[in-house]
C-alpha cells in the first residue's frame, strides 16, 4: 500500500496569499520616484526559480544573488505583482489589462525567458476586438514598445488594420483628442502603416460537391440515413466503378434500404441495404 501524499501544497491559499508571510526569504523593493516613498513585494526563492529559468540562476547560480532585497527600477509594482501572482500559479485575466499593463507584462516575460506567457499576450492582443477609442493609445504603446518586437508588431496590426477597415475613423479620433504634437505625430505614423497595410485575403470557401452536397466531398463514404441524398450517384462496395443512381431511401437507422436505379431507365430494378452502397462522386 502506498503512502498517501504528505504535501498537497497550494501555492496561492498556502504561501503566496497570506501576510505575514514567515516563509517568505526575498523582497523586491519600488521607489516611488515623486514620494520617495518605498514599498516591497515578498515572495519565495524556490518558487520563482522553478518558474523561470532566470530566476534559477540569480538565486541559484555560480554566481547567485547575495542580498535578499532586490531593488527593481525597470518594472511598476503593479506589473511585477501581477508576473509573480502568474509564477504563483495564481489567476490571471488578459483581457481585463489595457495595452500598457500588457506590454510592461510582455516585457517581465521576455526578461525571465517565459515564452508561453510572452505567446498568451500576444495571442490577446491579437485577438482582441479594437475600438476607436483606444486606437491611439495602443499605436502609442506600440511605439514605446518598439524593442519589443513581437508584441509591437502585433498592437500595430491591431491598430492599422482597425483603420483600414474603418475609414471614419481617423476622423472620430481628431475630434475626440486633444490636439498637440504627440497625437498628431502618432496619428500620422499609424496611418501610413495603414496605407501599407494589406488586406488578409481570404481563402475562397471549399466547393461542396454537387453529387453529396458535402464537404468534405463523402466520394467512397458509405451511405447512412444522415448523410442520403436523393438521386446522388452511388455504387456498390465491391463493384468497381459501376455506378448507379440513389432513388429512394427507405426505413430507418438499422433497416433503412436504397432503391437503386440504372442511369438509362427511371424504373428501379434494384433495393439494397443501405450499408452495401457507398457514394460515387468521382
Amino acid at each position: 500500500m502506498a503512502v498517501p501524499n504528505i504535501q498537497t501544497v497550494d501555492l496561492v491559499a498556502t504561501i503566496r496569499d497570506i501576510s505575514p508571510n514567515p516563509t517568505s526569504d526575498v523582497s523586491f523593493i519600488f521607489v516611488d520616484q515623486s514620494t520617495g516613498e518605498k514599498s516591497e513585494l515578498l515572495a519565495h526563492k524556490l518558487v520563482l526559480a522553478c518558474g523561470s529559468s532566470v530566476f534559477m540562476t540569480q538565486f541559484y547560480g555560480s554566481a547567485k544573488e547575495k542580498k535578499d532585497s532586490i531593488p527593481v527600477e525597470d518594472s511598476s509594482m503593479t506589473t511585477f505583482k501581477v508576473f509573480l501572482d502568474i509564477l504563483y500559479n495564481k489567476k490571471v485575466l488578459l483581457n481585463s489589462m489595457d495595452y500598457q499593463l500588457l506590454g510592461e507584462l510582455f516585457y517581465l516575460a521576455d526578461k525571465h525567458l517565459l515564452d508561453p506567457l510572452k505567446d498568451a499576450i500576444v495571442q490577446e492582443v491579437s485577438t482582441r476586438k479594437m475600438v476607436t477609442e483606444e486606437v491611439l493609445e495602443g499605436a502609442k504603446v506600440a511605439e514605446t514598445h518598439a524593442h519589443l518586437p513581437k508584441f509591437s508588431e502585433a498592437l500595430f496590426e491591431m491598430c492599422s488594420s482597425f483603420l483600414k477597415d474603418n475609414p471614419e475613423s481617423p476622423l472620430e479620433i481628431c475630434d475626440n483628442e486633444e490636439v498637440y504634437e504627440e497625437n498628431s505625430c502618432t496619428l500620422h505614423r499609424l496611418m501610413a502603416r495603414a496605407n501599407r497595410t494589406k488586406h488578409k485575403s481570404k481563402a475562397p470557401p471549399a466547393p461542396i460537391c454537387i453529387n453529396c452536397k458535402h464537404d468534405p466531398c463523402l466520394h467512397g463514404e458509405q451511405l447512412t440515413v444522415e448523410n442520403f441524398v436523393a438521386d446522388s450517384t452511388v455504387s456498390f462496395y465491391g463493384e468497381g466503378r459501376r455506378f448507379f443512381k440513389a432513388v429512394k431511401l427507405e426505413g430507418s437507422r438499422g433497416t433503412a434500404y436504397v432503391h437503386i436505379n440504372k442511369f438509362w431507365t427511371s424504373d428501379p430494378w434494384n433495393i439494397s441495404p443501405i450499408s452495401a452502397i457507398k457514394f460515387g462522386c468521382k
